[in-house]
């Protein structure tokens, strides 16, 4: 392959990109703090990728506020938080109708998040803190038990 032109011109566009990418979260830092950009993906039962949606609008969340991932595997739904520097017996978690609440700290950290887990059974929840990674897992309802749109339905 010819190169066309000075192959400086390609530094120099790489290097307006990055300016205007570095503009852009400068002024979106200045205005309300870090966002959180992302897609929610549903795979069930390793069938491939389902619905697809993203984050709209872009959720804006402090460092005690972890993004808390929702994993349907099998005939178990699992929980994933970030909790950095937390201990297993500082986790608090609640369930409120199909929401898991997910409280914990200590006197140097607090996190506080949430996850919407329909279609489980909450007598089964079982949590593990390893490394600061949060798992918590539930196995799910029959399907005659569970309500529209829960997993695998």
């Amino acid at each position: 392959m010819k190169m066309k032109g000075d192959p400086m011109d390609m530094f120099d566009q790489m290097d307006e990109m990055f300016a205007r990418l570095f503009s852009q979260m400068s002024r979106d830092m200045s205005i309300g703090g870090p966002k959180v950009y992302g897609y929610h993906i549903v795979i069930n039962n390793g069938e491939g990728p389902g619905e697809v949606t993203e984050f709209q609008p872009a959720l804006s969340r402090s460092a005690g506020e972890p993004v808390a991932e929702v994993h349907h595997i099998g005939d178990e739904t699992m929980v994933i938080a970030e909790l950095p520097g937390i201990t297993e017996e500082s986790v608090r978690l609640d369930m409120k109708g199909t929401t898991l609440v997910i409280d914990a700290g200590d006197a140097d950290n607090h996190y506080h998040s949430t996850a919407e887990v329909p279609g489980v059974d909450s007598a089964t929840m079982r949590k593990s803190l390893k490394n600061g990674v949060l798992e918590v897992t539930f196995s799910n309802l029959p399907k005659s038990e569970k309500g529209a749109g829960a997993p695998g339905e």
